[in-house]
């Protein structure tokens, strides 16, 4: 098939670090994998070139348009009520609907698949006026998850128009439970919404790599290491983390955490790495290329993947799924998708979300007992490879969008007679 992928969320760049562009390139490359020819229609490449299967198309506003946004950004109506990014994103979505028309018709794509985001609302329109099914894809319930952030200022029309799109949509994929029964009570048909979780590159994580080269980069030789890997965004429980390696490090000088990523949160998590006195035991490695990430879990005695308690965890966790597939013992706060994926003291090892103690008793025994460590490391890795990977994603949404185009064709037919 001919796959048009959209992603015109402004803020996500599609050659980028964060999960969010690692989640396109690497479906977008499964799915090249599997044989169909993509392409990706977005509001941001970005700068850096990072390899992908699909072909990447940037639109951006020209000419008069151009100059229409210039002078809107400078109004100082706008600037004062913060009005600059949600603008941005409605009128993206009608370059895209004139840009992207002028593509599609010249692709012929079988579907669309869109990334859904904040006034998204040009695919679905794309989709009804070239006769294409519109495979709608959802991270995140947006408007719920910005309430309250003072740049995102026209609240009450981004509710209005993602109630409609998730109606409007032929089908809907939910990255987790969460998201699938939250699609249905916002209004999408329970028979269009289908569970398809996130994964992990079979290609990126075939092989099990040598952390050593990390270790000795980072002083870590000989050490036992506990190690995270994420955006430090707010609800990364980075500071549990820490509380519970800071309890392990009394008991054990030697051990070490190396925390890869950057974020929000950084500065703050520093800061409590001296009020704890451990700074001289926690490596920041920064933020690093998806590439190096397997190496650098690798490097890892064991990895957490720690969460604030939340109600809402809509999450698909990528991170999770990297850490096992790795064949690193994972640590993971007991919510959401996460206590469905993992199964306590076989594949991996749950403690409850918020709480240091119980993180550090999880830590302690498996630092201590190597056996189950392995045992552990290798059920994870084994797990994630046969059930969560990006080319069974990918073989999911091409089965679904291919329900979907029979469906036309019979309505079509039957329209006919």
């Amino acid at each position: 098939m001919k796959i048009a992928y959209i992603c015109s969320d402004i803020d996500v760049q599609v050659f980028g670090h964060e999960g969010c562009s690692v989640h396109i390139r690497e479906l977008t490359n499964a799915l090249a994998e599997e044989g169909h020819e993509v392409f990706i229609l977005c509001a941001w490449a970005g700068e850096a070139r990072v390899p992908t299967r699909a072909r990447v198309i940037e639109i951006q506003p020209e000419g008069g348009d151009a100059a229409l946004w210039t002078l809107l950004e400078a109004e100082p109506l706008v600037q004062e009520h913060h009005l600059a990014r949600d603008l941005r994103s409605v009128l993206w979505s009608y370059w895209l609907e004139r840009r992207g028309a002028e593509i599609l018709e010249e692709e012929k794509p079988d579907f669309i698949y869109e990334r859904y985001a904040l006034f998204g609302r040009g695919g679905l329109e794309l989709g009804r006026r070239l006769g294409l099914p519109v495979i709608l894809e959802l991270n995140a319930p947006l408007c719920d998850q910005q309430a309250g952030y003072e740049k995102f200022t026209l609240m009450r029309t981004a509710a209005e128009l993602e109630k409609n799109i998730l109606e409007r949509a032929d089908a809907v994929i939910a990255l987790s439970e969460w998201l699938e029964k939250w699609a249905i009570v916002r209004g999408s048909d329970p028979a269009r919404v289908h569970l398809v979780p996130d994964g992990v590159s079979e290609r990126v994580f075939a092989e099990a790599e040598d952390g050593a080269s990390i270790r000795a980069r980072h002083g870590l030789a000989g050490k036992r290491v506990v190690g995270f890997v994420g955006s430090f965004h707010w609800w990364h429980d980075v500071s549990t983390l820490l509380a519970a390696f800071a309890e392990l490090h009394r008991e054990d000088p030697d051990v070490r955490l190396l925390l890869v990523g950057d974020g929000e949160t950084r500065k703050k998590v520093v800061k409590q790495t001296r009020a704890a006195g451990v700074e001289g035991a926690v490596v920041f490695a920064g933020k690093v290329p998806h590439e190096e990430v397997p190496r650098h879990i690798a490097a890892m005695d064991v990895a957490v993947v720690p969460y604030v308690p939340l109600e809402d965890f809509f999450f698909s966790p990528m991170k999770l799924f990297e850490c096992m597939a790795s064949g690193r013992p994972t640590v993971a706060a007991s919510q959401g998708q996460v206590a469905d994926v993992i199964e306590h003291g076989k594949n991996g090892w749950l403690y409850p979300a918020g709480d240091a103690i119980r993180l550090a008793e999880g830590l302690r025994g498996i630092l201590g007992d190597r056996e189950l460590a392995a045992m552990i490391g290798s059920a994870g890795r084994r797990h994630v490879l046969e059930g969560y990977t990006w080319r069974i994603a990918a073989r999911r949404v091409v089965e679904i969008a291919s329900e979907r185009i029979a469906s036309r064709r019979a309505m079509e037919a039957a329209r006919h007679e």
